[in-house]
């Protein structure tokens, strides 16, 4: 470039530089106006590639413009830009003069301090370093909480499931007649919803079957669960009556041939979808289920018939069984505990966990303990201590149930727009105990700790499998 428009040039970009320069001072005033408001801020501009330049007194602070150069640090007193790694001591003095010259040499600030210094190093690290970043997915929550991590690991077990390949190749092949057995949080149910919403979507009528006061809630949910998936837009134009709920009681047998006229007469050219979740609360009671079904298929031949339950080795005849074993819906933590119970453990009337083969989402917050044991307790069931419903409601507030915090950043600070961190509700806490009233004693130091209690009743059922009321 000739000459003058190689000038013209440098005094663009030192025009910049002084710009730069001056917001800079402004904004760093700003940033720690509230610590020390009066601390000297000093400006320099380095510029390598240049030899001599004139005019920056005012931005540097000084009235001699013979001064300039020995202010700014130019490419003849740093490394030659071809070797830049090779530092001589030439030029190392010449940089620790120049520091002496410009940084140091107008002597200590009266108002700086190492505390001072550390608290502006930790400023300038903290919220003046904190930026928005653009996502093309929803930014990960920060859990804060053990509230907050209950609540999360139940969302990864639940709000979206990944079925193993043994259950997609169930629901491809799709037997007439299926007896799903597996402990708890294997995914029975979930094959149970999934066939349905399948024949529901062939406009098929999907009758639930609920065997006992066992598996009222159990059938309740599914009901509802099914219905919703009727009522989007997975059902296109449903027809009425679609899905029926009927409730018999198979403890003692009585209700089996009323259960197998009802659902005979519902069958359509021969053909009857019937669904039963938990058909027994234990093994032995599986007899009258075996009996109600082998009744159904003399008199309906094309039965459509998929049930579950925990306890296996009592499938009727000629059905095909299947195990569900790997964990599904439950993390590690609590597959833990479940594991160790008696039925497993000791009776086998449900089969062990085996590995999952995958890996987890998280292991899931460590099991909290409370024990009906010691000076305070008192009576012979957790029902009648009022010590132990004061240690559950001491527990249930410590996760903040129901407390929406604010939004924030990752250092604490208050934010617009992004999305609230998760809050446990007091509908999704089941506290499960025999024995107990609303009078007992558990109910009364709950409540009085402020926390709603609602002890089921007969007719509670619904409400308790859809968690309509927000209470424990």
């Amino acid at each position: 470039m000739p000459q003058p428009d190689v000038d013209n040039v440098i005094r663009k970009k030192l025009k910049q530089s002084v710009s730069q320069l001056d917001k800079a001072e402004a904004v760093l005033s700003h940033l720690v106006s509230d610590i020390s408001p009066s601390l000297r801020i000093t400006k320099t501009i380095a510029v390598p590639n240049l030899t001599a330049f004139q005019d920056l007194c005012r931005c540097l602070g000084t009235t001699d413009p013979a001064a300039i150069t020995g202010l700014c640090l130019c490419s003849d007193q740093l490394s030659d830009p071809k070797t830049p790694w090779d530092v001589s001591s030439d030029v190392l003095m010449e940089l620790e003069n120049w520091w002496k010259r410009r940084v140091a040499g107008a002597g200590p600030d009266s108002h700086m301090t190492p505390v001072l210094y550390k608290t502006l190093i930790a400023r300038f690290c903290g919220p003046a370093t904190t930026v928005t970043v653009p996502c093309t997915s929803p930014p990960r929550l920060c859990v804060k909480t053990l509230g907050q991590a209950v609540f999360l690991t139940g969302q990864c077990y639940t709000a979206q499931i990944t079925l193993f390949p043994e259950q997609v190749d169930l629901l491809n092949n799709a037997p007439q007649r299926l007896f799903i057995a597996g402990p708890p949080g294997t995914g029975k149910t979930v094959m149970l919803l999934l066939v349905g919403t399948e024949w529901l979507r062939r406009r098929i009528q999907v009758n639930i079957v609920c065997t006992g006061r066992w598996s009222r809630v159990a059938c309740r949910m599914v009901h509802h669960l099914l219905l919703h998936t009727i009522n989007t837009q997975q059902i296109a134009v449903p027809l009425p009556g679609l899905l029926k709920l009927h409730q018999y009681d198979f403890s003692d047998g009585k209700d089996v041939e009323k259960a197998v006229s009802d659902l005979s007469q519902m069958a359509t050219e021969g053909s009857l979808y019937v669904i039963a979740d938990e058909v027994a609360s234990e093994q032995s009671s599986d007899y009258y289920f075996k009996e109600f079904c082998e009744k159904l298929l003399a008199r309906v031949s094309n039965l459509h018939l998929w049930a579950a339950t925990c306890y296996h080795g009592n499938a009727p005849a000629g059905w095909q069984t299947e195990s569900l074993t790997r964990p599904l819906r439950s993390p590690p933590v609590i597959v833990r505990e479940i594991e160790q119970d008696w039925a497993i453990t000791r009776s086998k009337e449900v089969q062990a966990y085996s590995e999952r083969g995958v890996p987890d989402h998280t292991d899931g917050p460590p099991v909290t303990q409370l024990t009906h044991r010691g000076q305070d307790h008192s009576g012979h069931v957790i029902g009648e201590c009022i010590t132990c419903g004061r240690e559950v409601a001491s527990l249930l507030n410590s996760l903040h149930i129901g407390v929406q915090a604010p939004n924030t950043s990752a250092t604490g600070v208050p934010t617009k727009g992004s999305t609230p961190p998760p809050t446990l509700q007091w509908r999704d806490v089941l506290l499960h105990s025999s024995g107990v009233g609303d009078k007992s004693a558990v109910v009364m130091a709950m409540r009085n700790a402020g926390i709603p209690v609602q002890v089921m009743k007969e007719d509670d059922h619904e409400d308790v499998a859809i968690a309509r009321s927000d209470v424990v």
